[in-house]
């Protein structure tokens, strides 16, 4: 059973980060291209996400990690592409994909955060938002050049591990890790994608609420067609809410093997299975709330499939006037 872990862990990565690569890259596509007005501004975030996203995902396929937490040491195998290229290669894909996570997560705080920013003030241009975009990635370029320096050799990696976990054979694969997770470059790696998730979780879901409390306060000038969908808009935010729980899993399953509780190959592919699916469901949401997006994609499809488009006027209508709120 165990040596079919990998095998069910590169299909699903591979399936999973290349549908993600895709979708990301159309939601470029479409925020440069397809962005109404309205929602220029907005569209500089959308495309900071996107481009996070692609990256992740990307990475993602070009490393597939399991992470083998024991005690003061950590250990990775890589199953992607790299191995091709050598532990070295595998490990600078695999900082660089951490990071990535790490600055979405921030990155959806940012945007939470210009949702209710816009609802009470003017909306920042465009250059002041990918300048704060900037901002919030110096934590995340800081993690990925320290943590280049926490790799140790791969052979003193093994032995640990085949002392620790007799039962696992690390023969052949391509393994890398950290001696001691005590040192600076990977201990700040560690806290910096662990500790913030529970708290930005938490701000994002305070957010939400403030946003959701704000369009419902009657002093609040919308129209009558616009009042109509509020719950389209409440299903947007939460759907956006919702994706910072499978940081939580990640992390819990890290958790599990690292404080000893319980160490077992499912978990240790769990940790980033459930993490790609954040790069993976994040483009979706604009895809199906942002009604210029929606409409191109359709349009695009039905062309294919050679079928007239029908008409949605009461959404787009709707919609729009949400976004006019909004923006």
């Amino acid at each position: 059973m165990l040596d079919a872990f990998p095998i069910i862990f590169s299909i699903t990565h591979g399936i999973i980060s290349a549908l993600g690569m895709s979708f990301n890259l159309l939601l470029i596509y479409l925020a440069i291209y397809q962005t109404p007005r309205v929602m220029r501004s907005y569209s500089t975030l959308i495309i900071n996400f996107a481009l996070t996203d692609f990256g992740a995902c990307f990475c993602d396929f070009f490393v597939q990690q399991r992470i083998i937490p024991g005690g003061l040491t950590l250990g990775y195998v890589s199953n992607g592409v790299c191995k091709y290229f050598g532990v070295t290669t595998c490990y600078v894909g695999y900082s660089l994909m951490m990071h990535f996570f790490a600055h979405s997560l921030w990155s959806l705080l940012l945007s939470f955060s210009y949702r209710c920013y816009i609802l009470y003030k003017p909306s920042p241009t465009r250059q002041e938002l990918a300048l704060l975009a900037l901002l919030i990635y110096m934590p995340s370029l800081l993690q990925w050049v320290s943590f280049l320096w926490a790799q140790d050799e791969p052979a003193e990696i093994v032995e640990i591990f085949h002392q620790k976990f007799p039962a696992y054979d690390l023969t052949g694969q391509t393994v890398s890790g950290t001696k001691n997770i005590l040192c600076f470059s990977a201990l700040f790696t560690i806290l910096h994608m662990t500790l913030p998730v529970t708290p930005v979780y938490i701000c994002i879901l305070l957010l939400r609420r403030k946003i959701v409390a704000r369009l419902s306060f009657k002093g609040v000038i919308i129209t009558k067609d616009t009042k109509n969908l509020h719950s389209q808009l409440l299903m947007a935010l939460t759907y956006q809410a919702a994706i910072p729980v499978f940081y939580l899993f990640g992390v819990a399953s890290y958790a599990t093997g690292q404080f000893g509780l319980y160490n077992h190959p499912a978990l240790e592919y769990f940790s980033f299975t459930s993490l790609l699916f954040i790069p993976f469901l994040s483009p979706l949401a604009s895809f199906i709330f942002v009604n210029h997006y929606r409409k191109f994609i359709l349009r695009k499809v039905l062309k294919i499939v050679k079928v007239e488009p029908q008409e949605t006027s009461s959404t787009a209508y709707n919609y729009q006037s949400i976004v006019h709120v909004i923006s």
